[in-house]
């Protein structure tokens, strides 16, 4: 009587392997409330605003004014705005935490030169830089509805009163 030979399984253990390591995935679009949010960087003493609508791929367009009633010329009684239309683009998001993202500002248009003038009914119109973008290449979005415990001070001295519930910032 033989006996039969065990049988070898084909099937092999699979080698043990280290876990792999998890890359963070790469964001190409803002997690924006909507498809596009108009943010505005603005003085009410002072005219101005840059006024900035943004779409969850990064790009952007937006206007600068800044009224100088009383800058006045022969050719230009009622006074001076300086302004400037501008497109551009972030890119590289990056999550800083669930409010916030840093991003980095690339092709910056403007549609005039800095500078040029022209006078349209008795207004002196200059072309200017994009006031809060023509100086920085890196930036941090605060999404709508940031609780004011996560925007740092340097963000809130624009206008320190207005957080403060108990008081009022028009009560003299």
């Amino acid at each position: 009587e033989t006996t039969p030979e065990p049988t070898k399984s084909t099937e092999t253990e699979p080698e043990p392997t280290e876990p792999a390591e998890t890359v963070p995935e790469a964001l190409t679009v803002l997690p924006l409330p909507a498809e596009t949010v108009q943010f505005s960087f603005l003085s009410g003493a002072g005219g101005w605003s840059t006024e900035l609508v943004l779409n969850q791929d990064g790009s952007f367009t937006g206007q600068y004014h800044d009224s100088e009633m009383g800058d006045i010329g022969e050719d230009y009684p009622y006074g001076s705005i300086y302004v400037c239309s501008f497109a551009g683009e972030f890119v590289d998001f990056e999550k800083l935490s669930e409010y916030a993202y840093k991003m980095n500002l690339t092709n910056l248009t403007t549609e005039n030169a800095t500078g040029e003038e022209w006078i349209e009914e008795e207004i002196r119109y200059v072309a200017s830089d994009p006031y809060g973008l023509e100086e920085g290449t890196e930036f941090i979005l605060y999404l709508p509805d940031t609780p004011i415990s996560e925007v740092p001070e340097e963000f809130l001295i624009w206008w320190p009163y207005l957080f403060e519930h108990d008081a009022d910032p028009f009560d003299t």
